[in-house]
């Protein structure tokens, strides 16, 4: 059931009938038998379960969105939902991601059609070395992208090493694109108010602050998470520089030819 209509689910077809097109819910033991109206395309639904009591409980269900047709006398129409065999279905999805998606999806799209013919034809030398930075550049750019918004680790560790924790007042920042971002509200200890943005809403409405400059703030987080997040950008650092070097290579040996 969902909003107010009964979705029948058979193999790739769903059969929705609206609970104005219901006449009379029947369960008798392991068998419910849902009958509908005489100008409907369907005369009734069966459904056979071992469960006598999960029998009656969706019996019961079903009853509540029967409902009476408009005030003109119309019944809603069943529909049927169809949906596509798994191989259709594939190409079908990528088609609506790409128009409708993310435009990282049409970049995608853009670097897979010219980017593949560039990275074959071009006579560059190693011949496999365009085939390589093709296939490596895109996680290079993943990682650089994840080494960039980590960069924050700095701000992180001044505060750990001198930053004071006061309570503050937070509040949605309608201004921001980011999601979620907060305006911070606090009280330095010399007694000056201070606002500034944070990413995040601090631990227990706390914010940590840099006592040479009051606007740099971080929301508290537990200290056994800075070594993680460094690890990791160190690691997301070196590996985005690791998957760009054969496009680097590549583009050198490329601007080399006597064009």
């Amino acid at each position: 059931m969902e909003q107010g209509a009964l979705h029948w689910k058979r193999g790739r077809t769903t059969l929705v009938v609206p609970g104005t097109g219901i006449r009379k819910v029947e369960a008798a033991g392991r068998s419910l038998a849902v009958l509908l109206f005489a100008d409907t395309e369907v005369e009734a639904l069966t459904v056979r379960h071992r469960n006598e009591a999960a029998v009656a409980a969706l019996g019961a269900e079903i009853e509540t969105i029967i409902s009476d047709p408009r005030p003109s006398g119309e019944r809603q129409p069943i529909r049927r939902d169809r949906v596509r065999a798994w191989p259709l279905r594939i190409p079908a999805g990528l088609r609506d991601r790409v128009l409708h998606g993310s435009p990282w999806w049409r970049r995608a799209l853009w670097y897979v059609l010219l980017g593949f013919p560039l990275a074959v034809w071009l006579p560059v030398e190693p011949i496999f070395l365009g085939l390589v930075a093709w296939l490596l550049l895109p996680a290079g750019v993943v990682f650089l992208r994840m080494w960039f918004e980590m960069a924050e680790l700095d701000t992180r560790w001044v505060m750990w090493r001198r930053g004071i924790t006061v309570r503050a007042r937070f509040e949605n920042d309608p201004h921001s694109e980011a999601d979620p971002a907060c305006i911070v509200h606090f009280r330095t200890l010399d007694g000056r108010e201070v606002t500034a943005h944070s990413p995040l809403r601090g631990y227990r409405d706390e914010i940590r602050y840099d006592p040479e400059d009051p606007s740099r703030v971080l929301a508290p987080a537990r200290v056994a998470w800075l070594g993680i997040a460094l690890a990791a950008f160190m690691l997301t650092g070196i590996w985005g520089v690791a998957f760009s070097i054969p496009a680097v290579l590549w583009l050198i040996r490329l601007l080399a030819l006597p064009f």
